[in-house]
């Protein structure tokens, strides 16, 4: 309970009470008054505002007809003669100084009209007028043409509009009809001009004036029509309009402009819809020059604002200030009065309180602290001084201070705690002994006497946290240097001084820069004041070198560690330095050991590419030749000696294939092997396998099987050539050591482990001698085997598990191996699973189109490269050059710069749709008759038909591919061309394949104008033509045919379902034609028009004889033999072979005779092979295909054989199947597989 005493009470509510009443009096009268004024002011402010709204009104009106005469001027000027010149608008349009009297319209502009007839020479018309590069746009066949021919002012904006349709767009075609045959101006709808470029777009409307031939009849609308001779518009960007017509009144008012036929889309583009919040709005319906526009406007805070009568806000508040002001006077006079009385009780309380509250702050405070009087006795000291003095706090009370703190209220040390806030001393306990402590001391008055708070702060935890760093300092294996803010050194250790050769002594009060090199220390006095304002940890020397400067002038290597420090009020820098001599030292020997092993892997390389060459040149000849003999071509070898051969050619490829993994196994231990991930279809993988490994298996009578778990996936992503191999390896292995049973490859997919990834599990199973437990793990060295015995039973060299191993690791995957002795072995591999999803193959980039082959063109639009590649490879079989594109846009930029014979196209493409990519083709004139060879995983629509296309479903047939090339090629190069010219659909299809049977190449036209599209692009010996077509006649369209080119000489056959007139018989027998009627059957047309007998085709022996007459070939190689091996295997197939063993021998050979084909040794880097391909195809204009003769056929020498100038490259040692694929496609000679010396 509060034992205060009650101070004197009175009735302390009766002022308030008093100056409320008068408030709420004097407040009521003065409110009704000033509402009554603000309702006359409101009427006032809607009467302006609807003012300003029938002046906009009145403004764009008056405004637009003033445009108006300015068309109507301009008629006059234009109907005043026969020819506009350039002069007479000209001058004409400048007279009426449009930017001056006529604000807000953007340009005028004279258009005239004409039909398709007219139109050629009217555009002659304004060249010959000096205008030669004028053209109309937007090109396109039309009904009727609008030209824009002059416009003013012919600013940048408005010279685009020279030339323009205007009735190539249907709002400015609808005004100017609707202008046409009223004969009144007409506005168009909103529009974005011509004139409009990418910033600040606006909506335009353009005004249509229609001008007529002079003295013609305009009283009816047909007239009108008739005499229509073009037209004057005016174009307007309506924002700008509508600011003219406001001026300075923009920013007062909100305004919206709609036109009537679109409500929801305004047409003042950049102002804002107005706000349905504000006071004043008004919306009025506009209808000029055939168009209805509604007009909104609304106030703006700004208009509000100049409407607002302030004053009479102002009189208001000032009106109810008073009555405030007069009612608390007389409630304040009330109220002093009752607290004066009041006052008087309560200050001898607070005096009381103050006092007791003091008292209790003391005793509270953690920090000793003692009050004293000026003679310097304690008058109060609180629990935490008696407990460090060693004594109770009631007996420090009355003892002096001097005895636990001597002097400190001395002169002295009064005259320093003026300068500081705190001081060390040492203070006395009660038993003597010394104390550390920090001394504090304030002063004030209390009646005429002066006191003394000291608080005193224990040191001794701080003295022994000092004591204990200065040990871990010393102790410190590293230099230490503490620095203040002005960047002298004010504390070191013991490994400063061994580093730097200065002592302890030496260094203190020194800048820090006494310990760098001396071109550094400038630099150095900015960075330090830079940190000393944004302290933070810093490592220095993790990415540049940094020194130190040693006492005698050396630099040391150093890091260094720096961290802002605090000391009470003192900001610090501690800098921890380390000598890092020792490790630069072993830094510098292990890059001379790196130099060293760089040095030791290049002449490992150089090595290994030597010797890959010297290893592989006597190879290429000694397997060239044993060829040939084995071959036995000339009959004149007996069966020995063909065996003989047989076995130097195997022992030839053994040899091979030995130097071949020896190489793959360096390339993979230096880091060198290169992968090229592609999609890949591992089905088709194992198929091959099968197809190259099952004469092995069968020689051995064993099994041979290839299963795929369906769960693994269409498409995989790996290096096909390395998966090969390695399953290669796996499965020849596995045949070598089994006698009898089978031999198994199986494929299926892993559950996905912890992180989500799957691994793909391949497992070769075999019935073979099996591997002991202690010898599994040696098989994977390379060149180890069991025992000496395997490898003289079986033979090999022990490098191919060595190289499977390595390979599946470059791949990611590991292999292993489960067997016992006498039980078969299977080897498993597992590879990560990463497939071709649609959605990762949409991330990649898209690949560039890649050009195969010779001849005409074929373009394959397909996103699959491998059977993009199978595709091409067929192609160039039958004579195509082949340009792939994997997507629709490639594909479609490709057919806007050439023309190519046929298309092969797929549906599903990574960008675009297959059926847009045929939509566009079949829209270009120039391709309307390409065939289109559609081949796709969907299934072909029910209602899509299309008379130049084709439709296959993959997977397609290698013999389907075939027969689809066969029938391209026949149609490219088949003299028996027809012409097809029918419009029902299904007799269409049915005449095609009829005559495509009989042998000819059918072209089709369902229309009068497709037909004569083909006609002008091909030449035809046979036409038929249907007599009842969509769009023509048949006998106009041989008319039509005749002009383009005569038809004499060329067979006709006109298709009616009626019979002809006399008149048109005599017009049908201008040409050698014959009438058929519908109703006879095709048999019987194709017995009019069946082509003669095909005279018997040559020997392949003779077609090979002529197609290889007078090709010669060019072949450059240093090496002898090679050419000698070579020469052997091209006389054998007919070509006459020209030797070159240099390269200025090379040019000078190839400018004495023409060559169909050069063969260049290109298989050393460093040689000169790339040199003179370069010379041959830039300096000489060498026309014929250069095939580079490489010994490696990776990508890296690809590139660069291609970089140089070859258009192919050929395998070294070269086989016969390899050489007559090469001569196939660059020559066209048709080399069987008896004549390539297949196997």
């Amino acid at each position: 309970m509060d034992d205060r005493p009650a101070l004197h009470s009175r009735r302390s509510w009766l002022p308030v009470l008093v100056a409320l009443a008068l408030m709420a009096g004097l407040g009521g009268w003065i409110g009704w008054q000033w509402h009554v004024q603000e309702q006359r002011s409101k009427v006032e402010q809607e009467q302006r505002f609807t003012f300003a709204v029938d002046d906009i009104d009145h403004t764009l009106r008056e405004r637009m007809r003033a445009y108006e005469m300015v068309l109507r001027g301009l008629a006059g000027v234009v109907a005043g003669s026969d020819e506009v010149k350039a002069d007479d608008w000209a001058r004409a349009a400048d007279q009426l100084q449009l930017q001056d009297f006529y604000p807000g319209i953007q340009a005028v502009a004279l258009a005239r009209h004409a039909t398709p007839q007219t139109l050629p020479d009217l555009i002659a018309q304004i060249r010959a007028s000096g205008r030669e590069r004028f053209r109309m746009y937007p090109s396109g066949e039309r009904d009727e043409y609008v030209v824009t021919d002059y416009i003013h002012p012919t600013d940048w904006r408005n010279r685009r509009v020279l030339g323009f349709d205007l009735f190539s767009e249907a709002t400015r075609r609808e005004a100017i009809i609707s202008s046409r045959d009223s004969g009144n101006p007409v506005l168009t709808g909103p529009l974005r001009l011509k004139q409009e470029t990418d910033q600040n777009v606006q909506s335009g409307v353009l005004l249509f004036f229609p001008l007529y031939a002079q003295a013609a009849p305009v009283t009816t609308e047909d007239e009108r029509q008739r005499a229509f001779i073009g037209t004057l518009h005016g174009a307007f960007r309506l924002t700008d309009l509508m600011e003219g017509i406001l001026g300075s009144r923009s920013r007062m008012l909100q305004l919206q402009l709609f036109d009537a036929a679109s409500p929801d889309s305004p047409l003042l583009t950049g102002r804002a819809q107005v706000s349905a919040d504000a006071k004043f709005q008004r919306i009025r319906n506009i209808y000029m020059y055939g168009r209805s526009w509604q007009l909104q406007v609304a106030s703006t805070p700004e208009y509000e604002a100049v409407l607002r009568d302030n004053n009479r806000a102002f009189n208001l508040a000032a009106a109810l200030t008073a009555a405030v002001l007069f009612s608390l006077l007389v409630g304040g006079y009330l109220y002093l009065r009752e607290r004066a009385l009041r006052s008087s009780q309560a200050l001898s309380l607070q005096l009381q309180e103050r006092e007791a509250r003091f008292r209790q702050l003391i005793e509270q405070l953690p920090v000793a602290t003692l009050l004293c009087n000026a003679g310097g006795r304690i008058e109060l000291a609180n629990q935490s001084a008696g407990q460090l003095l060693g004594g109770p706090a009631d007996l420090l009370a009355g003892e002096r201070v001097s005895r636990y703190v001597p002097g400190v209220l001395g002169e002295q040390i009064l005259r320093q705690l003026r300068d500081t806030t705190q001081l060390e001393l040492q203070a006395q306990r009660e038993d003597g002994t010394p104390i550390p402590v920090a001394v504090s001391l304030t002063s004030f008055r209390h009646d005429d006497a002066l006191y003394y708070v000291i608080n005193l702060l224990d040191l001794q935890a701080r003295k022994r946290d000092d004591e204990r760093f200065r040990n871990v300092v010393e102790a410190s294996p590293n230099a230490f240097v503490l620095v203040d803010t002005q960047g002298s050194i004010v504390m070191v250790n013991r490994q400063t001084e061994l580093l730097f050769g200065y002592t302890r002594q030496e260094l203190l009060g020194q800048p820090v820069e006494l310990l760098l090199p001396e071109a550094l220390r400038d630099a150095h006095r900015g960075l330090r004041q830079g940190y000393t304002e944004h302290p933070e940890p810093r490592r220095m020397g993790s990415n540049r070198e940094l020194f130190g400067l040693h006492r005698d002038g050396s630099a040391l290597p150093v890091e260094i560690g720096l961290s802002p420090l605090r000391s009470g009020d003192e900001q610090l820098l501690q800098a921890v330095i380390i000598d890092i001599s020792h490790r630069k030292a072993a830094e510098r020997r292990l890059r001379e050991q790196a130099d060293q092993l760089a040095v030791a892997n290049r002449y490992k390389s150089e090595f290994l590419a030597n010797m890959s060459h010297e290893l592989r040149t006597p190879l290429n000849s000694i397997l060239i030749l044993s060829d040939q003999l084995r071959q036995n071509g000339a009959g004149n070898l007996n069966d020995k000696q063909v065996r003989h051969a047989d076995i130097i050619h195997r022992a030839g490829h053994e040899l091979l294939q030995l130097i071949n993994d020896v190489l793959d196994l360096a390339k993979i231990e230096s880091g060198h092997m290169q992968l090229k991930l592609e999609p890949l279809n591992l089905r088709d993988l194992l198929r091959d396998l099968e197809a190259s490994l099952g004469s092995m298996a069968a020689q051995k009578g064993l099994s041979l099987t290839m299963e795929v778990d369906p769960a693994v996936p269409l498409t995989l992503n790996s290096d096909r050539a390395r998966l090969q191999q390695i399953l290669n390896n796996l499965l020849t292995n596995a045949l070598k050591f089994t006698e009898k049973g089978q031999v198994q490859l199986t494929a299926s997919l892993l559950p996905a482990d912890q992180d989500g990834r799957q691994m793909l599990q391949l497992q070769v199973r075999d019935s073979g001698i099996g591997i002991a437990k202690d010898q599994q793990e040696r098989i994977f060295q390379a060149f180890q085997q069991i025992d000496g015995s395997i490898s003289r039973h079986y033979g090999g060299t022990g490098l191919g598990l060595a190289i499977t191993r390595q390979l599946v690791e470059v791949l990611g995957g590991q292999v292993m191996v489960n067997s016992e002795l006498g039980q078969g072995a299977t080897f498993t591999v597992l590879l990560p699973v990463v497939s071709d999803a649609p959605a990762a193959t949409q991330a990649q980039l898209p690949r560039q189109p890649q050009r195969r082959g010779r001849g005409p063109g074929l373009l394959i639009v397909e996103d699959d490269a491998d059977f993009a590649s199978v595709v091409a490879e067929v192609g160039q079989n039958h004579g195509f050059t082949s340009l792939i594109c994997s997507t629709g846009e490639q594909g479609l930029e490709a057919l806007r710069r050439e023309h190519f014979a046929a298309v092969i196209l797929d549906i599903l493409l990574p960008d675009i749709s297959g059926w847009q990519v045929h939509r566009e083709l079949r829209a270009d004139e120039r391709h309307q008759g390409m065939p289109v060879i559609i081949i796709s995983c969907v299934p072909q629509p029910h209602d899509w038909h299309d008379d130049g296309s084709r439709y296959l479903v993959k997977p397609v047939a290698q013999a389907e591919l075939e027969r689809i090339f066969i029938e391209l090629a026949r149609h490219e190069h088949n003299p028996l061309r027809l012409l097809l010219v029918e419009t029902d659909p299904r007799r269409r299809m049915l005449i095609r394949d009829y005559f495509e049977r009989l042998g000819y190449s059918v072209t089709l036209a369902a229309t009068a104008e497709a037909a004569r599209l083909a006609y002008a692009e091909q030449t035809f010996p046979v036409v038929v033509v249907d007599h009842e077509l969509s769009d023509d006649t048949g006998l106009d369209l041989l008319d039509a045919l005749e002009r383009l080119r005569s038809l004499r000489g060329i067979t006709v056959l006109l298709n009616s379902r009626q019979p002809l007139s006399d008149e048109e018989m005599q017009r049908l027998r201008r040409y050698s034609a014959m009438t058929l009627s519908k109703e006879e059957d095709v048999e019987r047309m194709g017995a009019l028009i069946r082509p003669e007998p095909a005279a018997a085709s040559p020997s392949p022996a003779a077609s090979l004889q002529v197609a290889s007459a007078g090709q010669r070939v060019l072949l450059v190689d240093e090496d002898v033999r090679l050419i000698y091996s070579l020469t052997a295997q091209l006389d054998e197939l007919g070509l006459p072979v020209v030797p070159a063993t240099s390269a200025d021998e090379a040019v000078e050979r190839f400018e004495e005779d023409a060559f169909d084909l050069v063969l260049l040794d290109m298989s050393q880097p460093g040689a000169e092979g790339p040199e003179l391909a370069r010379r041959l195809k830039q300096d000489h204009d060498c026309q014929a295909p250069i095939v580079a003769l490489v010994t490696v056929a990776d990508a890296e020498t690809r590139e660069r054989c291609i970089a140089a100038g070859a258009d192919d490259l050929l395998l070294k040692p070269v086989e016969t199947p390899a050489l007559a694929a090469l001569l196939r496609q660059w020559l066209g000679l048709a080399v069987g597989a008896a004549d390539a010396g297949e196997e």
